[in-house]
Protein backbone atom coordinates (compact mmCIF):
# COMPACT_ATOMS: atom_id res chain seq x y z
CA UNK A 1 0.00 0.00 0.00
CA UNK A 2 1.44 3.59 -0.74
CA UNK A 3 2.71 5.32 2.30
CA UNK A 4 0.52 8.95 2.47
CA UNK A 5 2.05 12.29 1.56
CA UNK A 6 2.29 14.40 5.22
CA UNK A 7 4.32 17.02 3.43
CA UNK A 8 3.07 20.19 4.48
CA UNK A 9 1.81 20.83 0.22
CA UNK A 10 -0.34 17.57 0.76
CA UNK A 11 -1.60 18.17 4.02
CA UNK A 12 -2.73 21.77 2.64
CA UNK A 13 -3.95 20.43 -0.48
CA UNK A 14 -5.95 17.28 1.58
CA UNK A 15 -7.32 19.96 4.05
CA UNK A 16 -8.62 22.01 1.14
CA UNK A 17 -10.38 18.97 -0.50
CA UNK A 18 -11.78 18.61 2.47
CA UNK A 19 -13.21 21.95 3.60
CA UNK A 20 -16.36 22.12 5.29
CA UNK A 21 -18.76 22.22 2.52
CA UNK A 22 -21.11 20.07 4.68
CA UNK A 23 -23.16 20.11 7.69
CA UNK A 24 -20.66 18.55 10.60
CA UNK A 25 -23.43 17.81 13.20
CA UNK A 26 -26.47 16.24 13.40
CA UNK A 27 -29.38 17.95 15.69
CA UNK A 28 -32.91 16.99 14.95
CA UNK A 29 -34.45 16.91 17.97
CA UNK A 30 -32.59 20.46 19.46
CA UNK A 31 -30.32 18.67 21.89
CA UNK A 32 -27.80 21.25 21.63
CA UNK A 33 -30.09 23.89 23.09
CA UNK A 34 -31.94 22.07 25.32
CA UNK A 35 -29.11 21.10 27.16
CA UNK A 36 -26.51 23.48 26.81
CA UNK A 37 -24.21 23.34 29.60
CA UNK A 38 -26.74 21.78 31.97
CA UNK A 39 -26.91 17.67 31.41
CA UNK A 40 -25.24 15.63 29.12
CA UNK A 41 -25.97 13.84 25.74
CA UNK A 42 -24.96 12.30 23.11
CA UNK A 43 -25.09 13.31 19.28
CA UNK A 44 -23.40 12.31 15.11
CA UNK A 45 -21.05 14.70 13.95
CA UNK A 46 -19.90 14.22 9.95
CA UNK A 47 -15.98 14.64 11.03
CA UNK A 48 -13.86 12.12 9.44
CA UNK A 49 -10.50 10.44 10.07
CA UNK A 50 -9.65 11.20 6.51
CA UNK A 51 -10.16 14.67 6.80
CA UNK A 52 -6.97 14.56 8.36
CA UNK A 53 -7.09 13.27 11.49
CA UNK A 54 -5.71 10.18 11.08
CA UNK A 55 -2.22 9.04 13.36
CA UNK A 56 -0.27 10.39 10.48
CA UNK A 57 -2.20 13.77 10.25
CA UNK A 58 -2.04 14.26 14.21
CA UNK A 59 1.59 13.51 13.97
CA UNK A 60 2.29 15.65 11.33
CA UNK A 61 -0.05 18.41 13.41
CA UNK A 62 2.59 17.90 16.21
CA UNK A 63 5.04 18.76 14.74
CA UNK A 64 3.80 22.15 13.20
CA UNK A 65 2.59 23.34 17.08
CA UNK A 66 5.35 24.88 18.87
CA UNK A 67 6.58 22.89 21.25
CA UNK A 68 5.60 24.53 24.90
CA UNK A 69 3.14 23.82 27.69
CA UNK A 70 0.94 25.99 25.99
CA UNK A 71 0.21 24.13 22.82
CA UNK A 72 1.31 20.40 24.21
CA UNK A 73 0.69 18.15 26.55
CA UNK A 74 1.74 14.42 26.95
CA UNK A 75 1.85 11.64 29.98
CA UNK A 76 3.52 8.06 29.46
CA UNK A 77 2.75 5.16 31.46
CA UNK A 78 0.13 3.34 33.27
CA UNK A 79 -2.42 5.49 35.25
CA UNK A 80 -5.54 4.53 37.19
CA UNK A 81 -8.95 6.78 38.09
CA UNK A 82 -7.63 8.63 40.27
CA UNK A 83 -4.40 10.02 39.08
CA UNK A 84 -3.56 13.59 39.34
CA UNK A 85 -2.89 15.44 36.01
CA UNK A 86 1.23 15.72 36.81
CA UNK A 87 1.01 12.01 37.48
CA UNK A 88 3.50 10.81 34.12
CA UNK A 89 4.63 13.61 33.13
CA UNK A 90 8.21 12.81 34.20
CA UNK A 91 8.38 12.81 30.15
CA UNK A 92 10.57 9.20 30.14
CA UNK A 93 9.91 9.46 26.37
CA UNK A 94 9.85 12.75 23.93
CA UNK A 95 6.86 13.88 22.64
CA UNK A 96 8.03 12.64 19.31
CA UNK A 97 7.96 8.86 20.30
CA UNK A 98 5.26 9.41 22.36
CA UNK A 99 3.73 9.61 18.97
CA UNK A 100 5.37 7.50 16.79
CA UNK A 101 4.64 4.74 19.33
CA UNK A 102 1.17 5.77 20.58
CA UNK A 103 -0.07 2.05 19.71
CA UNK A 104 2.18 0.64 22.55
CA UNK A 105 3.31 2.78 25.47
CA UNK A 106 0.15 3.63 27.36
CA UNK A 107 0.40 7.59 26.71
CA UNK A 108 -2.03 10.71 26.03
CA UNK A 109 -0.74 13.45 24.07
CA UNK A 110 -3.18 16.55 24.13
CA UNK A 111 -2.22 19.33 21.16
CA UNK A 112 -4.07 22.62 21.85
CA UNK A 113 -5.29 25.73 20.28
CA UNK A 114 -5.11 23.68 16.92
CA UNK A 115 -8.39 25.70 15.34
CA UNK A 116 -5.65 27.96 14.65
CA UNK A 117 -3.44 25.45 12.55
CA UNK A 118 -3.54 26.45 8.63
CA UNK A 119 -4.31 22.82 8.17
CA UNK A 120 -6.66 21.64 10.04
CA UNK A 121 -8.34 24.51 11.66
CA UNK A 122 -10.95 25.32 8.50
CA UNK A 123 -12.92 22.05 9.31
CA UNK A 124 -12.46 22.94 13.78
CA UNK A 125 -13.31 26.32 13.54
CA UNK A 126 -16.60 25.20 11.71
CA UNK A 127 -17.02 23.05 13.92
CA UNK A 128 -16.83 25.32 16.94
CA UNK A 129 -19.33 27.73 14.96
CA UNK A 130 -21.91 24.60 14.39
CA UNK A 131 -21.93 24.16 18.25
CA UNK A 132 -23.14 27.74 18.85
CA UNK A 133 -25.59 28.12 16.02
CA UNK A 134 -27.28 24.66 17.43
CA UNK A 135 -27.10 25.97 20.64
CA UNK A 136 -28.93 29.32 20.48
CA UNK A 137 -28.17 33.17 21.50
CA UNK A 138 -27.80 31.64 25.33
CA UNK A 139 -24.85 30.28 24.62
CA UNK A 140 -23.58 32.65 21.68
CA UNK A 141 -23.87 35.81 24.45
CA UNK A 142 -22.45 33.77 27.20
CA UNK A 143 -19.07 32.64 25.01
CA UNK A 144 -15.52 34.63 25.10
CA UNK A 145 -13.19 32.46 23.20
CA UNK A 146 -13.28 29.02 21.60
CA UNK A 147 -11.00 26.37 21.54
CA UNK A 148 -10.49 22.67 19.82
CA UNK A 149 -7.91 20.04 21.31
CA UNK A 150 -7.03 16.66 19.63
CA UNK A 151 -6.75 13.50 22.10
CA UNK A 152 -4.41 11.44 20.93
CA UNK A 153 -4.15 8.05 23.16
CA UNK A 154 -2.97 4.77 23.57
CA UNK A 155 -5.20 1.16 23.75
CA UNK A 156 -6.46 1.48 27.18
CA UNK A 157 -5.42 4.21 28.26
CA UNK A 158 -7.83 5.88 31.23
CA UNK A 159 -8.15 9.43 31.04
CA UNK A 160 -8.49 9.84 35.34
CA UNK A 161 -11.24 11.45 37.20
CA UNK A 162 -11.40 15.43 36.72
CA UNK A 163 -14.14 18.55 36.24
CA UNK A 164 -12.67 21.28 33.34
CA UNK A 165 -13.90 24.88 33.73
CA UNK A 166 -14.74 24.75 30.24
CA UNK A 167 -17.76 24.06 28.67
CA UNK A 168 -16.79 20.99 26.19
CA UNK A 169 -18.22 18.70 23.45
CA UNK A 170 -15.95 15.21 23.43
CA UNK A 171 -16.06 14.04 19.80
CA UNK A 172 -14.91 10.68 18.63
CA UNK A 173 -12.67 10.39 15.86
CA UNK A 174 -11.03 7.18 15.50
CA UNK A 175 -11.70 4.24 17.87
CA UNK A 176 -13.95 4.17 20.75
CA UNK A 177 -14.37 4.76 24.46
CA UNK A 178 -16.14 4.41 27.58
CA UNK A 179 -17.19 7.77 28.75
CA UNK A 180 -18.44 8.06 32.39
CA UNK A 181 -20.51 11.12 33.27
CA UNK A 182 -21.14 12.35 36.21
CA UNK A 183 -24.26 15.12 37.26
CA UNK A 184 -22.57 18.54 37.66
CA UNK A 185 -25.69 20.04 40.13
CA UNK A 186 -25.33 16.71 42.50
CA UNK A 187 -22.76 18.56 45.46
CA UNK A 188 -23.36 15.59 47.26
CA UNK A 189 -21.28 14.27 44.48
CA UNK A 190 -19.16 17.16 43.81
CA UNK A 191 -18.87 19.52 46.83
CA UNK A 192 -18.40 23.09 46.97
CA UNK A 193 -15.64 22.84 48.75
CA UNK A 194 -13.59 20.94 45.93
CA UNK A 195 -15.07 23.33 43.63
CA UNK A 196 -13.48 26.12 45.62
CA UNK A 197 -10.53 24.36 45.30
CA UNK A 198 -10.21 23.75 41.68
CA UNK A 199 -11.55 27.27 40.66
CA UNK A 200 -8.93 28.55 43.11
CA UNK A 201 -6.34 26.56 41.05
CA UNK A 202 -6.11 23.02 42.32
CA UNK A 203 -6.75 21.25 39.02
CA UNK A 204 -7.15 17.82 40.78
CA UNK A 205 -9.55 19.19 43.25
CA UNK A 206 -13.08 16.83 42.26
CA UNK A 207 -12.23 13.67 44.26
CA UNK A 208 -13.27 10.25 42.83
CA UNK A 209 -15.79 8.29 45.19
CA UNK A 210 -15.99 4.75 43.91
CA UNK A 211 -19.35 4.21 46.07
CA UNK A 212 -21.42 6.71 43.11
CA UNK A 213 -19.93 4.94 39.86
CA UNK A 214 -22.93 3.65 39.59
CA UNK A 215 -24.47 7.37 39.71
CA UNK A 216 -22.81 7.88 36.08
CA UNK A 217 -24.12 8.12 32.60
CA UNK A 218 -21.82 5.75 30.78
CA UNK A 219 -21.82 6.17 27.36
CA UNK A 220 -20.36 3.81 24.65
CA UNK A 221 -18.49 6.43 22.14
CA UNK A 222 -17.41 5.35 18.51
CA UNK A 223 -15.86 7.51 15.87
CA UNK A 224 -18.51 9.44 14.22
CA UNK A 225 -20.57 10.15 17.27
CA UNK A 226 -19.65 12.94 20.28
CA UNK A 227 -20.97 13.62 23.59
CA UNK A 228 -21.65 17.09 25.50
CA UNK A 229 -19.66 17.59 29.06
CA UNK A 230 -21.20 20.45 30.61
CA UNK A 231 -19.09 22.93 32.75
CA UNK A 232 -18.33 21.07 36.53
CA UNK A 233 -19.60 17.81 35.11
CA UNK A 234 -16.87 14.99 36.61
CA UNK A 235 -16.11 12.37 33.90
CA UNK A 236 -13.18 9.98 33.20
CA UNK A 237 -12.27 7.68 29.91
CA UNK A 238 -11.03 4.61 29.61
CA UNK A 239 -10.20 3.95 25.78
CA UNK A 240 -10.86 0.69 23.99
CA UNK A 241 -8.52 -2.08 22.59
CA UNK A 242 -7.46 0.62 19.59
CA UNK A 243 -5.34 3.72 19.37
CA UNK A 244 -7.56 6.65 19.95
CA UNK A 245 -8.21 10.00 18.41
CA UNK A 246 -10.60 12.42 19.67
CA UNK A 247 -11.58 16.36 19.77
CA UNK A 248 -12.39 18.54 23.03
CA UNK A 249 -14.34 21.18 21.49
CA UNK A 250 -14.12 24.00 24.55
CA UNK A 251 -15.96 27.07 25.42
CA UNK A 252 -14.92 29.71 28.00
CA UNK A 253 -18.31 30.98 29.43
CA UNK A 254 -18.93 34.89 30.72
CA UNK A 255 -21.00 32.42 33.55
CA UNK A 256 -18.28 30.41 34.61
CA UNK A 257 -15.94 33.20 34.87
CA UNK A 258 -18.23 34.86 37.46
CA UNK A 259 -19.35 31.75 39.05
CA UNK A 260 -15.29 30.54 39.12
CA UNK A 261 -14.92 34.61 40.74
CA UNK A 262 -16.86 33.69 43.77
CA UNK A 263 -15.75 30.04 44.23
CA UNK A 264 -12.20 31.82 44.59
CA UNK A 265 -13.26 33.95 46.99
CA UNK A 266 -14.97 31.31 49.15
CA UNK A 267 -12.28 29.28 49.11
CA UNK A 268 -9.86 32.28 50.52
CA UNK A 269 -11.93 32.76 53.19
CA UNK A 270 -12.70 29.69 54.31
CA UNK A 271 -9.27 29.41 55.18
CA UNK A 272 -9.79 31.83 57.80
CA UNK A 273 -12.72 30.08 59.45
CA UNK A 274 -15.41 31.43 57.11
CA UNK A 275 -18.60 29.66 56.02
CA UNK A 276 -19.14 30.87 52.73
CA UNK A 277 -22.42 30.59 51.10
CA UNK A 278 -21.94 28.77 47.51
CA UNK A 279 -23.10 30.97 44.14
CA UNK A 280 -26.38 31.32 43.68
CA UNK A 281 -27.71 31.34 46.96
CA UNK A 282 -27.91 34.66 47.75
CA UNK A 283 -27.74 37.16 44.67
CA UNK A 284 -26.49 39.84 47.23
CA UNK A 285 -24.15 38.09 48.71
CA UNK A 286 -22.62 37.02 45.54
CA UNK A 287 -22.81 41.24 44.66
CA UNK A 288 -20.80 41.55 47.66
CA UNK A 289 -18.26 38.72 46.81
CA UNK A 290 -17.41 39.90 43.34
CA UNK A 291 -16.81 43.39 44.53
CA UNK A 292 -14.58 42.43 47.26
CA UNK A 293 -12.82 39.71 45.03
CA UNK A 294 -11.42 42.68 42.97
CA UNK A 295 -10.22 44.53 45.32
CA UNK A 296 -8.30 41.78 47.37
CA UNK A 297 -7.59 38.80 44.67
CA UNK A 298 -5.38 39.17 42.18
CA UNK A 299 -6.83 37.98 39.00
CA UNK A 300 -4.46 36.22 37.00
CA UNK A 301 -4.79 35.69 32.91
CA UNK A 302 -6.94 33.01 32.51
CA UNK A 303 -5.68 29.99 30.92
CA UNK A 304 -5.70 29.37 27.26
CA UNK A 305 -4.30 32.78 26.41
CA UNK A 306 -3.50 31.63 23.41
CA UNK A 307 -7.04 31.17 22.10
CA UNK A 308 -8.55 33.52 19.76
CA UNK A 309 -11.72 32.01 18.00
CA UNK A 310 -14.82 33.87 19.14
CA UNK A 311 -18.45 33.86 17.63
CA UNK A 312 -18.04 37.27 16.27
CA UNK A 313 -14.73 36.33 14.33
CA UNK A 314 -14.95 32.59 13.71
CA UNK A 315 -12.05 32.50 11.18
Amino acid sequence: MQAMDTTPEALLDRAARSAPARALIADPDGSFARHYNRSSFMFPHGIRAGDGFDVPGVAALAERLPQTDEYVYWSNGPIDVTARWEQGRAEKHSLQDTVRNIAHNNSIVILKHTEQDPVLGPILRAFLSEVVDLSGPRMRDDVVVGEALILLASPNRITSYHIDAECNYLVQLVGDKTLNVFDPSDHSLITHEELERFHDGDYNGAVYKPERQEDAQTYDLRAGHGVHIPTGAPHWVRNGDNVSIALSINYDLRSVDRMSRLYRFNNRVRRFGARPTAPGVSAWRDRVKLAAASRLIRLEPPPGTAATWTPEHRT
